[in-house]
């Protein structure tokens, strides 16, 4: 289904106009408007930070249990072939642990990936009613998903305080990810 290039609503496609906001599907800009609702001025219909915050918790523990779940299997995997008198050592375990930190470093870039490139909602964002879309309307890709959430690590830096301070400043609300893979974050 496509997405209104003005509010950001999905349009069902036998449908010439927006049902949301009356935008007609395919204009580049919506109809003129006798006055900007106030509650929306400049603002469009972008997930606020609150959602963006609470969604990126449930993803974090959503990903965080896999991981440790999956850390917790391969350490004790790690037992049996180090044995447990070298296991607290800086010997060959760490040497055997460290090729598994990556791979397992690798689940939440993949996790946030697969879902946004695939339905532009990731656990977290259906939960808040939020979603990921191309800042044309158009559905996210996986192209697009890679390019916003490989820069993840540098809106997460400081604590994530980065990511906030770019999202409140700019007026689609985007973080570095989002501007980079020109994606927004919408209500549903």
């Amino acid at each position: 289904m496509p997405y209104c290039v003005n509010c950001g609503k999905e349009i069902p496609s036998e449908s010439s106009f927006c049902p949301n906001c009356g935008t007609p599907v395919g204009a580049g800009a919506g109809p003129p408007r006798a006055a900007p609702r106030p509650a929306a001025a400049g603002t469009g219909n972008y997930a606020d930070l609150f959602q963006r915050i609470v969604s990126a918790i449930i993803d974090g523990i959503i990903t965080g249990v896999v991981v440790g779940v999956l850390a917790m299997v391969l350490s004790f995997g790690s037992f049996s072939m180090v044995g447990m008198q070298r296991w607290g050592s800086m010997s060959p375990w760490a040497w055997m642990w460290m090729p598994w930190m990556w791979v397992l470093s690798l689940i939440p870039l993949s996790y946030y990936i697969y879902f946004e490139g695939t339905s532009g909602q990731t656990i977290g964002k259906k939960v808040m009613n939020i979603r990921v879309v191309k800042a044309d309307g158009s559905p996210c890709d996986f192209v697009s998903a890679f390019l916003r959430n490989i820069l993840r690590f540098i809106d997460s830096l400081v604590v994530g305080l980065v990511g906030i301070i770019v999202i409140a400043v700019t007026e689609k609300r985007q973080r570095i990810g989002d501007i980079v893979a020109g994606t927004v974050v919408v209500k549903t």
